[in-house]
């Protein structure tokens, strides 16, 4: 009898546990229910894809997400107007590294954040190194970085491979036709596949927005040698080498002479349609990570499963990749800070970031990139990794969005002919530290 009773006070005791465990994660959930956050992405695959998932954590979570997706400079100018120290109109926003400087004062420090309460707080360590430090800022890591966007190239497989270009090139030029490992060799072959009407456009330039052609400009720049800006001193530096900062243009200016009708004016989605949509299409160009699962698909891309993903090729002062990754933040002034957190646990958890992966996009945690499962299926993985060992960093300051304008307005000039690149450059020069001189540097 004493054994029976003793049963049924075990069972009581047991229901008595599960019936309290219950209640907390009801209330655990309750915590977060009835709550709507407001989120600002920036359009590219990677955001849109994500968007597929976000009914899964608003029913984990009760937490309703509203998301308004718009074009880089849009979201920058967004965000400058609807986020202050007093009031915000979203709970989440995401910041290219470049802006970081300007936004910083205005976002919660990542180790202010809530625990998480459905999603475990993600450990900062989980980013990938090369990717780490763009939420950095003055000592404080300012929100986290959501994805791993770097330069990476990509080069025609199927022209490369093909054993007559293959012997005519060899013929021509003395050397095997590969994916371009230097700025010459990326000459020679895009010259090599445009000139003889093979592709439409050797080389695939950017010359769209602001952040992207000043991107360009760095690239060029720390290949042939030259940094554009340096902190010394606890102050942005202009320390250009003009006589460097010429070359690096005019080697960009060639590589115009053998690019698609409208170069000038090419920007992603001109050229994806250049690369993809042409049947000729273009010979080789650098790619945003997060673009590739557009490249590769098969119902919009005419060379889906006919690229070659490698490094950039290399200048006479080394191989550099620039760096594009978003930081996602919390502004200070949200009413919904730990919602707002939630999501992003949720956002950069293994299970999202890998699942992420296997949707062509690129997130930022080291074990979904380099998880050997995709070794095969994914080839542009191990080009991101190899990237990364290059990765550079666009100067970061408070102006920036100011002499990113400047760059922009000369680079294109320089390039396309309508103003000499010694006086083009001058005028980068000059202008940058005027902006510089006025903000009391």
């Amino acid at each position: 009898m004493a054994v029976i009773v003793q049963s049924e006070c075990q069972k009581e005791e047991k229901m008595k546990k599960a019936y309290i465990a219950l209640v907390l994660a009801l209330a655990l959930v309750a915590g977060l229910s009835a709550q709507t956050i407001n989120v600002l992405f920036w359009d590219d695959a990677y955001p849109r894809t994500l968007m597929e998932r976000i009914p899964e954590f608003e029913k984990a979570t009760g937490i309703k997400v509203n998301f308004e997706i718009l074009q880089p400079p849009q979201v920058f100018t967004k965000t400058s107007v609807s986020v202050t120290k007093e009031r915000t109109d979203y709970d989440l926003v995401c910041v290219d590294e470049g802006n970081i400087p300007l936004f910083a004062s205005l976002m919660l420090p990542y180790d202010q954040w809530a625990p998480g309460k459905v999603f475990k707080k993600v450990d900062p360590n989980t980013v990938t190194p090369a990717m780490l430090d763009v939420a950095q800022w003055d000592g404080k890591l300012i929100g986290l970085p959501i994805n791993g966007n770097l330069y990476v190239w990509m080069t025609r497989k199927d022209l490369v491979e093909n054993p007559k270009y293959k012997a005519d090139f060899k013929a021509q030029y003395g050397y095997e036709l590969t994916a371009p490992q230097t700025f010459q060799q990326l000459l020679d072959s895009g010259s090599f596949f445009q000139k003889n009407g093979i592709v439409s456009g050797g080389f695939g330039p950017f010359n769209g927005g602001p952040a992207g052609v000043f991107g360009e400009a760095v690239f060029m720049y720390e290949s042939y040698g030259t940094k554009f800006i340096e902190w010394q001193g606890g102050k942005p530096v202009l320390v250009v080498d003009k006589a460097k900062a010429v070359q690096g243009m005019e080697v960009y200016k060639k590589l115009m002479a053998i690019s698609p009708k409208g170069a000038e004016t090419m920007a992603h989605v001109e050229r994806q349609a250049a690369f993809c949509a042409d049947p000729k299409g273009v010979f080789s160009q650098f790619i945003w990570p997060a673009q590739i699962a557009s490249y590769e698909d098969p119902d919009k891309s005419l060379v889906a499963g006919k690229i070659l993903y490698s490094a950039p090729p290399a200048g006479p002062f080394g191989r550099y990749a620039v760096r594009g990754t978003w930081a996602v933040n919390i502004p200070t002034a949200s009413k919904n800070r730990d919602a707002a957190a939630e999501f992003v646990y949720w956002w950069a958890s293994k299970d999202i970031a890998s699942w992420l992966v296997e949707k062509n996009t690129v997130p930022a945690r080291t074990d979904a990139l380099t998880d050997p499962k995709f070794a095969k299926s994914k080839p542009w993985l191990a080009a991101i990794a190899e990237s990364m060992k290059y990765a550079a960093a666009r100067p970061r300051f408070k102006e920036v969005a100011q002499v990113q304008d400047i760059v922009k307005k000369y680079w294109i000039m320089g390039i396309t002919g309508q103003m000499p690149t010694d006086q083009a450059t001058q005028k980068i020069i000059d202008e940058t530290n005027d902006v510089l001189k006025k903000a009391g540097y």
